[in-house]
Protein backbone atom coordinates (compact mmCIF):
# COMPACT_ATOMS: atom_id res chain seq x y z
CA UNK A 1 0.00 0.00 0.00
CA UNK A 2 2.80 2.39 0.92
CA UNK A 3 4.50 1.56 -2.37
CA UNK A 4 1.31 2.54 -4.25
CA UNK A 5 1.11 5.87 -2.41
CA UNK A 6 4.76 6.60 -3.24
CA UNK A 7 4.12 5.77 -6.91
CA UNK A 8 1.04 8.01 -7.04
CA UNK A 9 3.00 10.79 -5.33
CA UNK A 10 5.82 10.35 -7.85
CA UNK A 11 3.35 10.42 -10.75
CA UNK A 12 1.74 13.59 -9.37
CA UNK A 13 5.18 15.16 -9.00
CA UNK A 14 6.15 14.15 -12.56
CA UNK A 15 2.85 15.47 -13.95
CA UNK A 16 3.30 18.75 -12.05
CA UNK A 17 6.90 19.04 -13.26
CA UNK A 18 5.77 18.33 -16.87
CA UNK A 19 2.98 20.93 -16.58
CA UNK A 20 5.38 23.54 -15.21
CA UNK A 21 7.88 22.84 -17.99
CA UNK A 22 5.11 23.29 -20.56
CA UNK A 23 4.05 26.60 -18.96
CA UNK A 24 7.61 27.84 -19.31
CA UNK A 25 7.46 27.05 -23.02
CA UNK A 26 4.19 28.97 -23.53
CA UNK A 27 5.80 32.34 -22.95
CA UNK A 28 8.93 32.38 -25.06
CA UNK A 29 11.20 35.19 -26.09
CA UNK A 30 9.95 34.85 -29.67
CA UNK A 31 6.29 35.20 -28.65
CA UNK A 32 7.06 38.19 -26.47
CA UNK A 33 8.92 39.80 -29.38
CA UNK A 34 5.91 39.20 -31.61
CA UNK A 35 3.50 40.77 -29.10
CA UNK A 36 5.71 43.81 -28.48
CA UNK A 37 6.17 44.22 -32.25
CA UNK A 38 2.36 44.24 -32.58
CA UNK A 39 2.09 46.86 -29.83
CA UNK A 40 4.69 49.06 -31.56
CA UNK A 41 2.68 48.79 -34.79
CA UNK A 42 -0.48 49.70 -32.83
CA UNK A 43 1.20 52.87 -31.51
CA UNK A 44 2.33 53.79 -35.04
CA UNK A 45 -1.21 53.21 -36.31
CA UNK A 46 -2.61 55.42 -33.54
CA UNK A 47 -0.27 58.22 -34.60
CA UNK A 48 -1.22 57.74 -38.26
CA UNK A 49 -4.92 57.76 -37.37
CA UNK A 50 -4.64 61.00 -35.41
CA UNK A 51 -2.84 62.63 -38.36
CA UNK A 52 -5.49 61.37 -40.80
CA UNK A 53 -8.30 62.57 -38.50
CA UNK A 54 -6.78 66.04 -38.22
CA UNK A 55 -6.14 66.37 -41.96
CA UNK A 56 -9.44 64.96 -43.20
CA UNK A 57 -11.93 65.63 -40.42
CA UNK A 58 -13.17 62.03 -40.57
CA UNK A 59 -15.01 60.61 -37.60
CA UNK A 60 -12.62 59.54 -34.86
CA UNK A 61 -12.82 57.78 -31.53
CA UNK A 62 -12.13 60.88 -29.39
CA UNK A 63 -14.82 62.68 -31.40
CA UNK A 64 -17.27 59.86 -30.77
CA UNK A 65 -16.52 59.95 -27.04
CA UNK A 66 -17.01 63.73 -26.96
CA UNK A 67 -20.33 63.34 -28.78
CA UNK A 68 -21.45 60.68 -26.28
CA UNK A 69 -20.62 62.91 -23.31
CA UNK A 70 -22.37 65.86 -24.96
CA UNK A 71 -25.50 63.82 -25.62
CA UNK A 72 -25.55 62.52 -22.04
CA UNK A 73 -25.34 66.06 -20.68
CA UNK A 74 -27.93 67.68 -22.92
CA UNK A 75 -30.54 64.97 -23.28
CA UNK A 76 -32.70 63.27 -20.75
CA UNK A 77 -34.56 60.05 -21.41
CA UNK A 78 -36.38 61.49 -24.45
CA UNK A 79 -34.60 61.17 -27.73
CA UNK A 80 -31.82 58.95 -26.43
CA UNK A 81 -32.49 56.23 -29.00
CA UNK A 82 -31.88 58.69 -31.87
CA UNK A 83 -28.75 59.97 -30.16
CA UNK A 84 -27.55 56.41 -29.56
CA UNK A 85 -28.04 55.57 -33.23
CA UNK A 86 -26.03 58.66 -34.24
CA UNK A 87 -23.19 57.83 -31.85
CA UNK A 88 -23.10 54.19 -32.94
CA UNK A 89 -23.03 55.29 -36.56
CA UNK A 90 -20.08 57.58 -35.82
CA UNK A 91 -18.33 54.79 -33.92
CA UNK A 92 -18.80 52.30 -36.77
CA UNK A 93 -17.50 54.86 -39.27
CA UNK A 94 -14.40 55.56 -37.16
CA UNK A 95 -13.86 51.83 -36.59
CA UNK A 96 -14.08 50.99 -40.30
CA UNK A 97 -11.73 53.84 -41.23
CA UNK A 98 -9.25 52.66 -38.59
CA UNK A 99 -9.32 49.11 -39.94
CA UNK A 100 -8.82 50.31 -43.53
CA UNK A 101 -5.83 52.43 -42.53
CA UNK A 102 -4.38 49.57 -40.46
CA UNK A 103 -4.91 47.12 -43.34
CA UNK A 104 -3.05 49.45 -45.72
CA UNK A 105 -0.22 49.94 -43.20
CA UNK A 106 0.05 46.18 -42.65
CA UNK A 107 0.18 45.31 -46.36
CA UNK A 108 2.38 48.20 -47.51
CA UNK A 109 4.99 47.91 -44.76
CA UNK A 110 5.11 44.12 -45.00
CA UNK A 111 5.73 44.27 -48.74
CA UNK A 112 8.04 47.31 -48.56
CA UNK A 113 10.22 45.87 -45.77
CA UNK A 114 10.28 42.35 -47.27
CA UNK A 115 8.12 40.60 -44.71
CA UNK A 116 8.24 42.96 -41.75
CA UNK A 117 6.12 45.76 -40.41
CA UNK A 118 8.05 48.43 -38.53
CA UNK A 119 7.43 46.63 -35.23
CA UNK A 120 8.57 43.29 -36.64
CA UNK A 121 11.61 44.93 -38.20
CA UNK A 122 12.73 46.33 -34.84
CA UNK A 123 12.69 42.80 -33.38
CA UNK A 124 14.13 41.18 -36.53
CA UNK A 125 10.96 39.20 -37.23
CA UNK A 126 9.85 38.34 -40.73
CA UNK A 127 6.68 37.02 -42.35
CA UNK A 128 7.55 34.13 -44.63
CA UNK A 129 5.80 31.25 -46.38
CA UNK A 130 5.40 28.15 -44.23
CA UNK A 131 7.32 26.02 -46.75
CA UNK A 132 9.84 28.81 -47.49
CA UNK A 133 8.67 28.92 -51.11
CA UNK A 134 9.89 31.81 -53.22
CA UNK A 135 7.91 33.93 -55.65
CA UNK A 136 7.23 37.62 -55.13
CA UNK A 137 3.75 37.70 -56.69
CA UNK A 138 2.46 34.71 -54.76
CA UNK A 139 3.98 36.05 -51.54
CA UNK A 140 2.43 39.48 -52.10
CA UNK A 141 -0.99 37.93 -52.66
CA UNK A 142 -0.63 35.81 -49.52
CA UNK A 143 0.28 38.92 -47.49
CA UNK A 144 -2.88 40.63 -48.76
CA UNK A 145 -4.99 37.54 -47.97
CA UNK A 146 -3.50 37.32 -44.46
CA UNK A 147 -4.18 40.99 -43.74
CA UNK A 148 -7.65 40.78 -45.28
CA UNK A 149 -8.69 37.89 -43.02
CA UNK A 150 -7.09 39.52 -39.97
CA UNK A 151 -9.10 42.70 -40.42
CA UNK A 152 -12.25 41.06 -41.74
CA UNK A 153 -12.49 39.11 -38.48
CA UNK A 154 -11.97 42.33 -36.54
CA UNK A 155 -14.66 44.13 -38.54
CA UNK A 156 -17.31 41.41 -38.52
CA UNK A 157 -16.94 40.34 -34.92
CA UNK A 158 -15.48 43.47 -33.30
CA UNK A 159 -12.16 41.82 -32.58
CA UNK A 160 -13.26 38.58 -30.82
CA UNK A 161 -11.84 36.22 -33.50
CA UNK A 162 -8.73 38.38 -33.62
CA UNK A 163 -8.34 37.88 -29.87
CA UNK A 164 -8.75 34.13 -30.38
CA UNK A 165 -6.07 34.25 -33.08
CA UNK A 166 -3.69 35.98 -30.71
CA UNK A 167 -4.41 33.33 -28.08
CA UNK A 168 -3.75 30.63 -30.69
CA UNK A 169 -0.22 32.03 -31.07
CA UNK A 170 0.43 30.60 -27.61
CA UNK A 171 -1.35 27.31 -28.31
CA UNK A 172 0.84 25.86 -31.05
CA UNK A 173 4.59 25.29 -31.39
CA UNK A 174 5.04 27.48 -34.48
CA UNK A 175 3.13 30.41 -32.91
CA UNK A 176 0.68 30.61 -35.81
CA UNK A 177 -2.37 32.83 -35.57
CA UNK A 178 -5.53 31.78 -37.40
CA UNK A 179 -4.91 34.29 -40.19
CA UNK A 180 -1.34 32.96 -40.55
CA UNK A 181 -2.75 29.46 -41.09
CA UNK A 182 -5.24 30.68 -43.69
CA UNK A 183 -2.53 32.42 -45.73
CA UNK A 184 0.03 29.64 -45.09
CA UNK A 185 2.49 32.21 -43.72
CA UNK A 186 4.53 32.18 -40.52
CA UNK A 187 6.29 34.89 -38.54
CA UNK A 188 9.90 33.80 -38.04
CA UNK A 189 13.06 35.20 -36.55
CA UNK A 190 15.23 36.71 -39.33
CA UNK A 191 18.32 35.24 -37.71
CA UNK A 192 16.88 31.74 -38.13
CA UNK A 193 15.33 32.04 -41.59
Amino acid sequence: MLNLIVRIGTLDYEMLKHTMNNKKKIITQFRLKRIVAFLIDAVIISILLSIVYRLTGFANFPGVLTKMIEINRTMGETGTSDATVKVMSLFNEAFLQSLIIWFCYDVVTTLLFRGSTIGKRIFRLKLTHINHKKGKLAYGLLVIVRSFFKFLSMFLFQGVPFLLSVISIFANPKSLAAYDRIARLVVADKNVV
